[in-house]
């Protein structure tokens, strides 16, 4: 893939480390030099951290025009901009020195939703801390998933690679997750390219001049449309954010995987014997089986929607025949590798309703707005609002999302009086949280 920058051509993974940047700063160099330091110039003051951060992607993979039209709105409001990937990786090993902390059964991975920045954009928005401890060999763990994994800084983890080889990087440094924008595992271009994560997600944009500036760049640039989503790093929490993987996995537990070589996926029995459960809910057959933890929050749901007289609001007839809950799927990026994206059907997590009316890209999804916001009441997400439409699609977060006064484009929450509520947490903790997940909002 080709993408055009300010008049010339930037080929692959140059691109990807390429900055876009005013001012320039010079990457930090990993060499130790035991000279005595000789002063050639006066020293230049750092930037201080970028707190405003705004991403821009489409559907699927970044498509050329969408970034160089993001990059030009981050020249015309004096900003900085570059290129991010994002994949899910396996990991079949996590040891410490030379005793093994974790290690899945053999063929097997532990999915791991995987970020890369290059260093400057790391640097500018995460802090020095974060980019001086990346390198090539090096990974940056979040703290939440470095609890589930029962790693410290200093772990040497092996990660699969697209050809289907085993490539070990050093944990460096395990950071917050409001920091790391709730990533699991985030590294270098340069790291990226080891394992052959290739696949462009996004546009980050960071030290504009003001909000105001970077608003009226986009809009100028014609970003501000359906088709592309951005996100800033101010806005309050949308009410149809999904979990980010790192949290998923902490909800619902964690299973291995192997990609099979038709491309099918099989998870592991012990996950799957102790939380996916047979039996129906309702009129919903979910033949294919459901989490048991999604399950209880879909019969309160159901149940109120019924007592609502609502129940006409739900096409049976479409979710028992094409819809479902419980489906592993791994929406892989190279023939015969494990470089790509877990569905969310996964976990057993998203219920699919009105096949036909609702269908992912129909728009407006004919789904009923008093039962969407239902769902999200009882801690669903509906998939109307995604990128691409998703109306057929509501995906269990664990939390209530019906008091979110957030501008949806679809169905938005009626809250009485939201000059009382709070905003609880930016976009800012979730811009990379997603990553490794495949959701109609970036990733499909």
């Amino acid at each position: 893939m080709r993408f055009r920058t300010g008049g010339f051509y930037v080929l692959g993974s140059a691109l990807l480390a390429a900055v876009i940047a005013v001012p320039v700063i010079a990457a930090e160099s990993p060499d130790r030099i035991d000279e005595a330091a000789v002063a050639v110039q006066q020293a230049e003051r750092i930037s201080p951290l970028a707190t405003d951060v705004v991403t821009v992607y489409n559907s699927g993979p970044l498509k050329q025009d969408v970034a160089d039209r993001a990059l030009a709105a981050a020249r015309a409001s004096g900003a900085s901009a570059a290129i991010g990937r994002s994949a899910s990786i396996g990991m079949t090993e996590l040891r410490r020195g030379s005793t093994v902390v974790q290690r899945p059964a053999a063929g097997f991975a532990l999915p791991m939703g995987t970020t890369v920045l290059p260093l400057d954009l790391i640097g500018r928005t995460m802090g020095r801390d974060v980019s001086r401890v990346l390198s090539p060999n090096t990974v940056v763990m979040s703290s939440l998933t470095a609890s589930l994994r029962g790693a410290k800084a200093g772990d040497s983890v092996d990660l699969v690679a697209s050809w289907g080889g085993k490539v070990t990087f050093k944990i460096a440094a395990v950071i917050d997750d409001t920091i790391t924008g709730g990533t699991e595992l985030l590294m270098t271009p340069a790291a990226a390219d080891r394992l052959g994560i290739s696949r462009l997600s996004r546009v980050v944009i960071w030290g504009f001049s003001s909000r105001s500036a970077i608003d009226s760049a986009m809009s100028k640039q014609g970003l501000v449309k359906t088709s592309i989503r951005i996100r800033k790093s101010w806005d309050p929490t949308d009410p149809d954010f999904t979990l980010g993987m790192a949290r998923t996995k902490e909800a619902l537990g964690e299973f291995s995987y192997r990609v099979n070589s038709n491309g099918s996926v099989t998870l592991d029995s012990a996950w799957k014997n102790k939380y996916i459960t047979l039996g129906s809910v309702g009129q919903l057959n979910l033949p294919s089986g459901c989490h048991s933890t999604v399950r209880v929050a879909l019969q309160a749901a159901m149940s109120e929607v019924i007592a609502s007289g609502l129940e006409n609001t739900i096409n049976y007839y479409d979710a028992n025949r094409a819809g479902g809950c419980y489906y592993p799927r791994f929406n892989r990026l190279t023939p015969n590798s494990s470089v790509g994206f877990l569905s969310r059907h996964s976990w057993g997590m998203a219920i699919d309703t009105n096949t036909i009316g609702s269908c992912q890209g129909c728009a407006p999804p004919d789904m009923n707005c008093d039962t969407v916001r239902i769902f999200r009441k009882h801690g669903f997400a509906w998939g109307g609002n995604f990128l691409t439409p998703d109306g057929m699609h509501f995906e269990w977060v664990g939390e209530a999302r019906d008091q979110q006064p957030y501008p949806s484009r679809f169905c938005p929450n009626i809250v009485a009086d939201s000059s009382e509520l709070q905003v609880q947490q930016t976009e800012r903790a979730t811009l990379y949280a997603n990553d490794g997940l495949i959701s109609g909002d970036a990733q499909e």
